[in-house]
């Protein structure tokens, strides 16, 4: 069964094939923003051009996409109601004004987004559970039938339902649910006790909105690209990757579109962490860098990093997924001067349309794409392979214009310095996962992916006093690649929100005993399962929980391994303080993804540089050199090339410093050792010296 895996990026749209021998086939086509679906459709038919195979012959496609999160960043989603309980209309404008959750802590002109409801399509309606779930006041169905004709009346397209201490008994958003399905049979509704069964009143409210607003158009795109396939001859099994790291099928999405938020980072994560079993790569730091976003996540013992709440553009989401952090850093940022002389980076992207100038397509504003085309570090005859020729004169004209002359410096100097911006802005994105979580970097590898992650790591992984780079097969199709390697997933949870010392670890047990059998159910039956169990926790009196792993279900178990988290996040333990058991969640895993061997295109049994490449390493005009530039398909297994050199493939492109040692291992994968002449000495190493 031949396999392939669509990752719709905000610039390029990749896709990637392999067939029923590992063979794997690449694509790479531009994003339509217009309708994202026809962009993954294109994908879709020049993949089987290349492989020479028929759509009726795959079996299987994978597919991620930004657009959940661009839909809410943009404030591009459906016109959503909300319906909560009397007195909690406002929920969405008070927020969670204690824990500070806003976008800059330190900001005192911080203005929060509007809310994601305007107060106008925000209803009331008279009923009340208490905290353990008993009623307090009966649900008045005639104020609901009253709500739903306004509704009617209204552009809104979907509604969420939030009602106080639902995730305790959700009998009265049941029966709401009930109506307004039965009163607006065209609406997409969705529920809190299904979205996020969660304490916490604003979180759970503000993720059901969010999986609101995201639902019809979401469903359209599904049933779009279900229709499109189908139309093109494909019969095969279309899921979706999550941002949990795991597939899904269409159906799951469609209803719970938040879990799209992630997806298409959580497919790079997916493929970095199946690589590392077969390479043995445990602990790493994975930099994304595509076109429009710098994405940073960490693997330890060869698992993700995971959390259950992001702020997504200061809005509050609580779904379960792969800790990632995202900055405005990509290959397509604009680069700018502010008021004050300073360079500056992002967030705004010149996209897929009309893309970086160089791409010829209209624009006019310099991006890091541009000044890395200047500088050498990309080249303009074979970018793509050579399917998309790059227009330097165009970049240097942006750069010279925007950059330069503001600047008061040469064209190659502002490209220089755009460049070195890039750098530290993700060099500090790195930090935040790394140094203040407790973790030392240079105890990681430094896997690059991202069709613009190559060209910045090993400058990355320098300033951070790394050792070793990784470049993995396909790197600029590395989350395509994931979509085809991950697994299927189900994530459950629910809410305990009581003190661990009050709690009982048979009963606990058998929670989720039952929680693992439901979680097992949404899975094929016929492939190997796993089951993991969490738990998050907290000090009494803290405002947030941390998420840990459960292998004992008696209280003094737990307590014992929420203390050694807390220790390593924190620096810290209350041993006198009461542990608040918040929820319980369970992960199941289906073995489905491909778990065969990758062949790639042949190497050449006696590779030899095919040309030059002018680089310009630093500002000064004595930085600048003739390197030679290596094929990567051209390189067999265990054969090492030395820099100063260029190592370039159809999806990216690397270069070597003096002194560092790129070698071809099995599969393909490329591992750079750093010069330590080159590694700036560490603040350590400098105090002993």
């Amino acid at each position: 069964m031949k396999r392939i895996g669509i990752d719709v990026g905000g610039t390029f749209t990749d896709v990637v094939l392999v067939d029923e021998v590992g063979r794997v086939h690449t694509a790479k086509v531009p994003t339509t923003p217009q309708d994202r679906v026809i962009g993954a459709l294109n994908g879709f038919r020049r993949i089987l051009e290349i492989a020479g195979c028929a759509a009726g012959d795959v079996g299987f496609i994978g597919h991620g996409s930004t657009m959940a999160t661009n839909m809410v960043v943009e404030r591009t989603g459906a016109p959503t109601a909300l319906v909560a309980t009397q007195g909690f209309r406002d929920l969405l404008e008070l927020r969670r004004i204690a824990r500070h959750d806003r976008a800059d802590l330190y900001d005192l002109q911080f203005d929060n987004p509007a809310p994601l409801v305007p107060r106008r399509w925000r209803h009331e309606v008279t009923e009340r559970m208490d905290w353990r779930g008993q009623v307090e006041t009966p649900l008045d169905e005639a104020a609901l039938h009253a709500i739903a004709d306004r509704i009617a009346q209204s552009p809104v397209q979907a509604v969420a339902i939030a009602f106080l201490h639902a995730a305790a008994n959700p009998a009265h958003e049941k029966r709401a649910a009930e109506i307004l399905a039965q009163r607006l049979p065209g609406h997409f509704i969705s529920v809190s006790h299904e979205v996020n069964p969660e304490v916490g009143e604003y979180e759970r409210t503000s993720t059901t909105v969010m999986n609101a607003m995201l639902g019809p158009l979401c469903a359209r795109y599904i049933g779009a690209l279900q229709d499109g396939l189908r139309d093109a001859g494909f019969r095969g099994e279309l899921l979706f990757m999550g941002s949990n790291g795991g597939l899904a099928d269409a159906a799951l999405v469609a209803a719970r579109p938040v879990l799209l938020l992630e997806s298409g980072p959580a497919g790079g994560v997916s493929a970095a962490i199946r690589l590392g079993e077969r390479h043995g790569w445990q602990d790493a730091i994975l930099g994304d860098m595509g076109g429009t976003t710098f994405d940073v996540s960490l693997v330890r013992a060869g698992r993700a990093e995971l959390r259950s709440q992001v702020l997504l553009h200061s809005y509050a989401v609580r779904a379960p997924s792969i800790d990632i952090e995202s900055i405005g850093a990509g290959g397509g940022s604009i680069a700018w001067v502010d008021a004050g002389g300073g360079v500056r980076i992002g967030p705004q992207s010149a996209g897929a349309d009309p893309g970086p100038a160089c791409y010829g397509r209209g624009g006019t504003r310099p991006t890091v794409t541009d000044c890395n085309l200047l500088l050498g570090y990309i080249d303009p005859d074979t970018f793509l392979d050579g399917g998309f020729k790059l227009d330097r004169a165009a970049a240097q004209r942006a750069v010279e214009l925007h950059l330069a002359q503001p600047l008061g410096l040469d064209t190659l100097a502002a490209a220089h310095a755009v460049r070195a911006v890039a750098n530290a802005l993700m060099a500090q994105a790195i930090r935040l996962m790394t140094v203040e979580r407790g973790h030392d970097p240079r105890g990681f590898d430094y896997l690059c992916f991202g069709g613009a992650g190559p060209v910045h790591a090993l400058d990355l992984a320098r300033s951070l006093e790394m050792a070793r780079v990784l470049v993995p097969p396909v790197p600029g199709l590395f989350s395509a690649l994931g979509m085809v390697l991950a697994d299927r997933q189900a994530d459950l949870q629910a809410a305990v929100d009581r003190p661990l010392s009050a709690c009982d670890g048979a009963e606990l047990g058998a929670r989720y005993a039952g929680m693992e059998e439901a979680a097992r159910g949404r899975l094929p039956a016929d492939a190997a399962q796993s089951v993991r169990r969490r738990a998050d926790c907290r000090y009494a009196g803290q405002p947030d929980s941390i998420m840990i792993d459960v292998e004992d279900c008696a209280p003094a178990a737990i307590r014992e391994a929420f203390e050694a988290a807390h220790l390593h996040l924190w620096n810290f333990t209350k041993p006198d303080q009461p542990v608040l058991l918040n929820n319980i969640r369970v992960e199941a895993r289906a073995a489905t993804g491909w778990r065969g061997a990758l062949r790639f295109a042949e190497a050449g049994t006696e590779p030899k540089p095919h040309r030059t490449r002018h680089v310009q390493f630093g500002p000064g005009p004595n930085s600048a050199r003739d390197v030679p530039v290596w094929r990567r398909r051209d390189l067999p297994e265990g054969f090492a090339v030395e820099g100063p050199a260029v190592i370039e493939e159809a999806s990216s492109s690397l270069t070597l410093g003096p002194g560092d040692v790129a070698r071809i291992e099995a599969g393909g994968a490329l591992v750079i050792s750093l010069s330590a002449e080159q590694r700036p000495a560490s603040v350590f190493e400098e105090a002993l010296a």
